[in-house]
């Protein structure tokens, strides 16, 4: 082989060389753009599911709020008709006490 031939051979290896690096360059730069679209995506899909958690888990807690609301107002309206009931047999216990001292007070004036 000649000078010439050993060059221009060199030359083409070099020239390949090049278009190798050029295209491996270009499938490393396509790789990355594609990792970071997945990187997003993936972000955005955890970034989905941790808000449909969140709002589940918020439904969940104004059940239960709602739950707990409606259980402390049944217990009001039960205590509070209880109380009613020991006032009126309070105001009862009151006016028969007023009227059995009404009735001592007239024995009294009739004797």
């Amino acid at each position: 082989m000649e000078e010439k031939d050993i060059i221009a051979n060199l030359i083409n290896l070099d020239v390949h060389a090049v278009e190798i690096n050029e295209t491996r360059k270009k499938e490393l730069a396509d790789l990355k753009n594609k990792f970071l679209e997945e990187e997003l995506s993936i972000i955005k899909r955890y970034k989905e599911q941790i808000e449909e958690e969140n709002k589940t888990i918020v439904q969940k807690i104004e059940q239960e709020t709602e739950q707990e609301v409606n259980r402390l107002r049944i217990e009001n309206k039960q205590l509070l008709a209880n109380m009613q009931q020991k006032l009126e047999k309070y105001l009862r216990d009151i006016v028969d006490e007023i009227i059995e001292q009404i009735f001592r007070i007239d024995r009294g004036n009739d004797v």
